[in-house]
């Protein structure tokens, strides 16, 4: 498979995580605030199926990059797999990364999107937050790519 098509791939993947982070992010914050927001009810409920697919297939992925220490991942998506470097290395900047999704694991955070305790959702809003800058950044790499021949 050519490298436009993996970060086409990549691109359009970390835009559906991005979408589902998004939605997710508002519905908690305005229902922390007090607000119902139950148009975005369904939305949300969706969001947080995929962020926990995501999430918990992500957490392996991780795993085996933490053992591999920089190698090739067998029958991963190279895009994926350098997602998961930057998770490994993030987790180590404490200053820019420190919600529980970089503090513990993806599958500890998993446990989040079904609580419905204040504070879990705080710490949920702030996991979210850091996986949005994590991905943002990673899609940056993606767009440099598709758009370079242009």
């Amino acid at each position: 498979m050519s490298t436009d098509w993996l970060a086409i791939q990549s691109f359009q993947r970390s835009q559906d995580l991005l979408a589902a982070i998004n939605t997710l992010s508002i519905h908690t914050k305005l229902r922390l605030s007090g607000v119902a927001d139950e148009e975005r009810a369904k939305a949300a409920s969706e969001a947080r199926g995929k962020l926990a697919s995501f999430l918990e297939a992500f957490e392996k992925i991780v795993q085996q990059a933490e053992q591999a220490e920089g190698g090739a991942l067998l029958g991963i998506d190279p895009r994926l797999q350098q997602l998961a470097r930057s998770f490994v290395t993030a987790k180590r900047d404490r200053n820019r990364f420190h919600s529980m999704l970089f503090t513990q694991s993806p599958s500890e955070t998993v446990g989040l999107l079904a609580s419905t305790d204040e504070k879990d959702q705080q710490a949920l809003v702030e996991s979210l937050a850091d996986l949005r800058t994590l991905v943002e950044e990673h899609v940056q790499t993606d767009t440099a790519r598709i758009l370079e021949d242009f």
